[in-house]
């Protein structure tokens, strides 16, 4: 019989989007013996835990984050010790689809929820992430302001042949993740188009990864706005 295994999460929404933080058990033996405990003590960096939890942890993230139990806007945020000197938490998000190296909303559900269990208090926190560390600044009343690490834009008017849409232009751009950003093409951007722009954004994720359109060092573009 397999092992039944809890895990404690808390959820939390910033303006209607969803974060549910894993809190990690730490009295569990089992958490312990399944090697992230570990691995957590051992002061691996972010970047090194959000490819593990990929490669060994993924059914922590399906549980968590998919159906029947999440959904696809839902973003999951498992709290670890930060390798960073001077942070009030470490954090890998993730998502319905994999690992993510940050996520701004899910930030601010991490503050809120860190002040909800009583580790932070009103005033300026850091948080360590896989992309780097990030700078929260709670207030009252849950307002969370953020200061993300610096983002530039990597290539400019980049053009990809987008099948049913023809050539469509935009900038690849890093802030924590890596974006195309796409200006006056697609679907018109309004509710009403909403399945529409999914189609387009989901078709042009696609076209990029066809003509090999990557962020520095080869890493994947994967959001599209």
């Amino acid at each position: 019989m397999a092992e039944e295994i809890r895990l404690q999460v808390i959820d939390s929404h910033t303006g209607g989007e969803p974060t549910r933080v894993v809190v990690p058990p730490s009295r569990s033996a089992w958490w312990a013996e399944c090697g992230w405990a570990g691995l957590d003590a051992a002061g691996g960096s972010l970047l090194a835990r959000k490819e593990r939890l990929g490669t060994e942890f993924d059914w922590l993230r399906a549980a968590c984050v998919n159906e029947p139990r999440g959904h696809e806007a839902m973003v999951g945020a498992l709290l670890c010790e930060p390798s960073e000197p001077n942070c009030a938490a470490g954090v890998v998000f993730f998502n319905n689809v994999g690992p993510l190296n940050g996520c701004v909303h899910g930030t601010i559900g991490v503050a809120v929820t860190l002040a909800h269990m009583g580790r932070i208090f009103a005033g300026q926190h850091r948080i360590d992430t896989p992309h780097g560390v990030v700078t929260v600044e709670l207030g009252d009343h849950g307002q969370v302001a953020v200061t993300n690490v610096p983002s530039y834009r990597h290539a400019k008017d980049v053009q990809v042949e987008v099948p049913g849409w023809g050539t469509v232009t935009g900038d690849v751009a890093w802030g924590g993740n890596w974006f195309f950003l796409i200006d006056e093409q697609g679907p018109a951007v309004e509710r009403a188009e909403l399945d529409g722009l999914m189609d387009f954004a989901w078709a042009v994720r696609q076209a990029l990864k066809t003509a090999g359109v990557t962020g520095a060092d080869g890493a994947e573009v994967d959001h599209v706005e």
